[in-house]
């Protein structure tokens, strides 16, 4: 592909992920594929689906290991490519081309902020053994920990042998980071108090659970797990909270973090969001998650990383090469001189190029260059880009893995699929992972995505291979 540059991947660290379920003991899979059969049927959280797996992948301990500090670095480089461009959350999102500023967003906090890093699920399609990170998703809003978690007991518990394990428990390395998150000890010696709210939402988690009650059951977990790290905690719908710069109150107990699993742009009560706004903004109580954090989910960050090859160091500048696929960006804010080049490549190099929009999520957008002809491409590039900010990508074609599902209506099917792994990265390290793979129905060449069908899933882990 191209530049001399692309073909230098072999100098990126050396991380493979393969599927260990063909390797393991026949009798033991066919156990576990015997009791899932048997289990309750089980779908992730809000996300119906007409197909089950019947069975995790299976990941050796070190390989796991090694894939999320591999995202870690990742992730450290694109704020790196942040950084290079701004110095604070407010500077970032003018950077951005056409991202509106996120509703609780605190312009002034300085982008060296750790917190920013604090809950990541990046996205890794992975080819030859070899993890590329295709998305980075940031944020408050990484949903399915609980379901996840469950299931993955679930299969453990199937093993006859009990070798494999489930991978470290992301509820509690979040409960712990969260009771990080205010470190300072309380001027009267109470404990820290954690709000664990309820919102009203048209989209998102909250909207999908279809009611106040289930999304409190779906949160339950997480309250549960930040009281054993000996946090107090309270748990009310956001209308409930009073107070601003000042400070925020719960009826008479005053909140010094919120554990926010939402983004401020889903939330239906704009009173209460006011108020969490302003004492956001004072820096009266913090967020779990800040905001600013939402900022380096734009896809167009992973282009500047291609951009400022330069700039990293060795190791870095390896990392970006092997493990994170060419990208770059079109869109309104772009030097004309620029977006000639880029279009000029992406017609050069249509057939090994995927389009997406750089704030787009769910496979919205999302067009296989390959799949159209080089006129509806050149076509597309040109008007989209004039109104959003676009990214090109070189394709990946993922791996495929065996795997045995459970329809709706207890049919059972054998289909080899490709996958998609997202390690759950809580402070910069590895606990948990959402896998996701296509269905006996998905077609060729789609999108590892649930709005297009995939199926969600996770792992276990072997010790010793």
């Amino acid at each position: 592909m191209g530049s001399g540059r692309e073909a230098d991947v072999e100098r990126g660290p050396d991380v493979t992920l393969c599927d260990l379920w063909p390797r393991l003991p026949g009798a033991a899979r066919s156990e576990l594929l015997r009791r899932a059969a048997e289990a309750d049927r089980w779908v992730l959280d809000a996300l119906p689906s007409r197909w089950e797996a019947l069975r995790p992948l299976v990941f050796a301990a070190a390989d796991y290991q090694r894939f999320g500090e591999l995202a870690a670095g990742v992730l450290r480089c694109a704020l790196l490519a942040c950084r290079r461009r701004a110095g604070t959350a407010g500077e970032l999102c003018r950077v951005l081309d056409g991202h509106r500023e996120p509703r609780l967003l605190d312009p002034a906090q300085p982008l060296s902020d750790p917190a920013l890093l604090r809950m990541a699920r990046p996205d890794a399609l992975v080819a030859g053994g070899r993890p590329w990170f295709v998305e980075l998703n940031v944020g408050p809003n990484i949903y399915g920990v609980p379901g996840l978690e469950r299931r993955g007991a679930v299969f453990a518990r199937g093993w006859p042998d009990g070798a494999p394990a489930e991978p470290p428990s992301t509820l509690r390395a979040r409960a712990v980071a969260l009771a990080g998150a205010v470190p300072e000890p309380m001027p009267d010696g109470g404990r820290r108090r954690v709000l664990v709210p309820t919102w009203r939402a048209a989209s998102g988690i909250a909207a999908k659970l279809g009611g106040a009650g289930a999304l409190r059951r779906y949160l339950r977990p997480a309250a549960a797990a930040a009281a054993a790290v000996g946090l107090e905690v309270t748990v009310a719908d956001l209308s409930e909270v009073r107070g601003g710069a000042a400070g925020l109150w719960v009826g008479g107990d005053r909140v010094d973090v919120v554990f926010n699993q939402f983004v401020g742009a889903v939330v239906a009560d704009p009173a209460a969001l006011g108020v969490l706004r302003e004492a956001v903004r004072a820096r009266s109580v913090r967020l779990f998650v800040p905001e600013a954090a939402c900022l380096l989910s734009a896809k167009q960050v992973l282009a500047w990383m291609h951009e400022d090859l330069d700039l990293y160091a060795p190791g870095d500048r390896a990392l970006v090469l092997g493990h994170v696929p060419w990208t770059a960006w079109l869109g309104p804010g772009q030097s004309a001189e620029r977006r000639r080049h880029v279009l000029a490549r992406a017609a050069r190099q249509r057939a090994g190029l995927v389009v997406k929009p750089s704030r787009g999520h769910g496979g919205t957008g999302f067009v296989v260059g390959a799949e159209v002809t080089a006129c509806d491409w050149a076509d597309l590039l040109a008007r989209r880009s004039r109104e959003e900010t676009l990214v090109l990508q070189r394709r990946i074609v993922p791996d495929t893995t065996w795997m045995h599902f459970r329809s709706a209506d207890g049919a059972r099917e054998t289909a080899r699929v490709p996958f998609v792994v997202s390690p759950f990265l809580v402070d910069g390290r590895a606990a948990g992972a959402y896998v996701r793979h296509g269905s006996p129905e998905t077609a060729p060449g789609a999108p590892v995505n649930t709005a297009a069908g995939a199926v969600s899933n996770t792992v276990l882990l072997l010790p010793h291979p």
